[in-house]
């Protein structure tokens, strides 16, 4: 999965298509014979239509019950103007940054954004720290 925050600190969601349409972080699953980070940012690309880099790793959340590891990357667009709408992966209805997570958004990305953005916004500033 990729965490992308804009210069406002928004932060890069997509709507899925089936089931409970819930919102979530961009990624998916890697295919045989494809690094992680090939992975991620293929799915990126058919996800958001938009192209990216994927820094490392900050996160890792165990879905047992899915018999799956979501790992989070740190990533940023290369590029905001997307690929031609007609190109992008059918399992996505929508793509939008936004400030706040919706209220029927993933457990993965409420694993996230719960550990990323709250915990952010308690961290005591540099000059209190001294």
């Amino acid at each position: 999965m990729a965490w992308v925050e804009d210069c406002e600190s928004r932060v890069l969601l997509v709507r899925q298509t089936a089931g409970q349409k819930l919102w979530t972080l961009p990624g998916g699953k890697v295919r045989p014979r494809e690094s992680l980070q090939e992975g991620l940012l293929r799915e990126v690309l058919e996800e958001t239509g938009f192209r990216a880099q994927a820094d490392a790793w900050i996160d890792i959340m165990d879905r047992p019950d899915r018999g799956t590891i979501m790992i989070l990357y740190a990533a940023k667009i290369l590029d905001e103007t997307p690929v031609p709408a007609h190109r992008l992966n059918k399992e996505i209805s929508h793509v939008r940054y936004s400030l706040k997570l919706p209220k029927n958004a993933s457990p993965s990305a409420t694993y996230f954004w719960n550990k990323l953005k709250t915990n952010a916004s308690r961290r005591i500033p540099e000059e209190q720290e001294r």
